[in-house]
């Protein structure tokens, strides 16, 4: 075992459980662990005194005082990655350990390669930030308040006027439409990824991708529900890798649901851009997603609110906005309704066919803040 092997610590609810974490780490090829503690209080002290890059958990959606332990731990161990072990393989269970920051869920029939499989990905993950490009994720916190129009028309600014190389990938898996947005009909998606995921390399990832425009490249969703449920996070992850690999920036269109896909893409995200509309509804949802995203242990500073449709009759005023969120939002779209209709009608980006309008300066204006003077295609 060498002293560069991944730093494990090891809590357990159970006698069965301790056992089977014990297992794990001695079973994967590659893990060195620091220790395996029932007591909350004594694994909470010492993971924050050794700082292991893995916390591996028996997790037990009722057990008293979990939550609060891994939310303690989210903050104690920045960067330590949270793995649980657990009996329970509901949906619900696995959603509610997501919230909690649990980036793997091992089923209890998990192995010891599995759980180095994990490790390895987790790993992967966290040098994420260490490649070339940046990765700025648009998520929608409800549907139809203009995400996807958003990540499009910043990708098109920061690729058509500010010469950044930009991937676009769409990881609205059941119905993304940027494809639709953009007049193009790929041939290939995110479908791909998972087909080819065992031989998946830079050329192949590369040719999976199609050109939107000089220097802007799109990754499609399936766009079918069945389709999308064959794309599990580890595909993503390893797309973005790739994408990150080969692009100044990444912008990630994301689902308003929390799902396997967009969990890959916030962990990577330098800047989270949450989009609404100024309406009580928006709002609330706004709220919701703002408290998601403290859950999951994502640095606040590195979220922003983008309010659009900014001065649509019946809808709040800016002030409200404000206040209600806690926060100024980054940008006030206007809105500017025909022109966005009349761009999605004819699939084309509304900062090129329509420059002068309202939305689009104020779009190109949010871009070159954003992008300018931090390396993305300068």
């Amino acid at each position: 075992m060498s002293n560069n092997d991944p730093q494990v610590m090891a809590y357990h609810l159970t006698r069965q459980g301790g056992e089977r974490l014990r297992q794990l780490v001695s079973g994967a090829p590659k893990a060195n662990l620091l220790g395996l503690e029932s007591a909350a209080e004594e694994f909470e002290r010492k993971a924050i005194q050794l700082q292991p890059e893995i916390l591996l958990v028996e997790f037990d959606p009722e057990a008293q005082g979990l939550g609060e332990l891994l939310s303690r731990l989210r903050r104690g161990v920045p960067r330590g990655s949270l793995v649980a072990w657990a009996q329970n393989i509901s949906s619900e269970a696995i959603l509610l350990a997501m919230r909690l920051g649990v980036r793997e869920y091992l089923p209890s029939e998990a192995d010891g390669p599995a759980f180095a499989e994990a490790m390895q990905r987790l790993l992967a993950s966290a040098t994420a930030n260490d490649q070339k490009g940046h990765l700025l994720g648009v998520m929608g916190v409800k549907g139809g308040v203009g995400a996807s129009s958003l990540a499009l028309n910043l990708s098109w600014v920061a690729s058509q006027d500010m010469g950044a190389r930009v991937a676009l990938v769409d990881l609205d898996l059941a119905g993304g439409d940027l494809a639709a947005l953009l007049d193009i009909e790929p041939t290939r998606s995110m479908l791909h990824v998972a087909d080819e995921f065992e031989r998946l390399d830079s050329l192949l990832m590369d040719s999976l991708m199609t050109d939107a425009a000089p220097g802007l490249r799109l990754l499609a969703s399936p766009g079918d529900a069945v389709a999308a449920e064959e794309i599990k996070g580890a595909h993503v992850e390893r797309a973005l890798d790739f994408a990150l690999a080969e692009h100044g920036l990444v912008v990630a269109d994301l689902p308003s649901r929390v799902d396997e896909a967009s969990l890959a893409a916030l962990d990577r995200a330098k800047l989270l851009l949450l989009v609404t509309e100024p309406t009580v509804l928006g709002l609330k949802a706004a709220q919701r997603a703002l408290e998601l995203c403290r859950n999951l242990g994502r640095e606040m500073d590195d979220v922003s609110v983008v309010i659009n449709r900014h001065g649509a009759k019946q809808c709040l005023p800016a002030k409200e906005v404000a206040r209600v969120l806690k926060m100024a939002p980054v940008a006030m779209l206007p809105n500017d309704s025909p022109v966005l209709m009349a761009a999605a009608n004819a699939g084309s980006p509304p900062v090129r066919d329509w420059p002068r309008s309202k939305w689009s300066k104020s779009v190109t204006a949010l871009a070159k803040e954003l992008f300018s003077g931090n390396g993305d295609g300068k």
